[in-house]
């Protein structure tokens, strides 16, 4: 099985069917502008496929699992704790990461053998949702998201793409900070950057051309009256 990288995301104007001319911008410099000047627009995500537990391509189908891709910030916990509360409601869909590397200095983390450390800064970028019942109703992680193929069709050539509506906040982000060891002399500080928002579907991709090959769109959601 392969994978692709499509670590870019694809900005669009928002028109009805997301039909408007698109303008490629990296994740970095689009999560900036968001955080800069929060914006509740409608625009489409290509999904870092490289990243976590691949996609699974077995009889006609995409498999895009969903497991460890739930969210364990504090952010995203209940404000109202109850028995029931699910305090993993939000998922995620990667973007992209980066990763530089800063400064290095010498320490000594075992006495008698000092070492070169190095500072590394890496940047993971996420699409946060909670509507993942909209797409899937099962509890099986593994198929939480799974797409009909077309026959003839060539998995190793295929991307996945999100249609997304940005809510407020519309960026988030988490700091964790890893102590050099002797056995890993680097100074870890990983920055998880979230774009928040209501995801309205996925297709999967020719990323040549963007055509849609096949899609998963959201659910409504049901509103049983009383006597119901």
């Amino acid at each position: 099985m392969r994978t692709l990288c499509f670590s870019c995301l694809m900005v669009l104007g928002w028109m009805p069917g997301f039909a408007s001319t698109a303008q490629a911008d990296p994740a970095p410099a689009l999560y900036q502008r968001f955080a800069a000047q929060p914006e509740t627009r409608c625009l489409e995500l290509d999904i870092d496929l490289t990243h976590g537990e691949p996609a699974r391509f077995a009889e006609g189908h995409l498999h895009y699992p969903m497991r460890d891709k739930s969210i364990a910030e504090g952010w995203s916990w209940p404000e109202e704790k109850t028995e029931n509360s699910d305090y993993y409601l939000y998922k995620y869909l990667p973007l992209a990461s980066e990763s530089e590397d800063r400064r290095t200095y010498e320490a000594e983390d075992k006495v008698g053998e000092p070492q070169t450390m190095t500072e590394r800064w890496r940047y993971d970028y996420f699409f946060a949702f909670n509507n993942i019942k909209s797409f899937s109703s099962t509890d099986d992680d593994e198929d939480a998201l799974l797409f009909s193929l077309p026959a003839g069709i060539d998995p190793s050539g295929l991307g996945l793409r999100a249609e997304v509506c940005l809510s407020e906040p519309v960026t988030r982000e988490s700091t964790t900070f890893w102590k050099a060891t002797y056995g890993k002399p680097v100074d870890l500080t990983l920055k998880k950057r979230y774009l928040m928002g209501h995801l309205r579907a996925l297709h999967v991709i020719d990323p040549n051309n963007g055509r849609k090959i096949s899609s998963l769109r959201a659910r409504p959601e049901l509103h049983l009256s009383a006597k119901e």
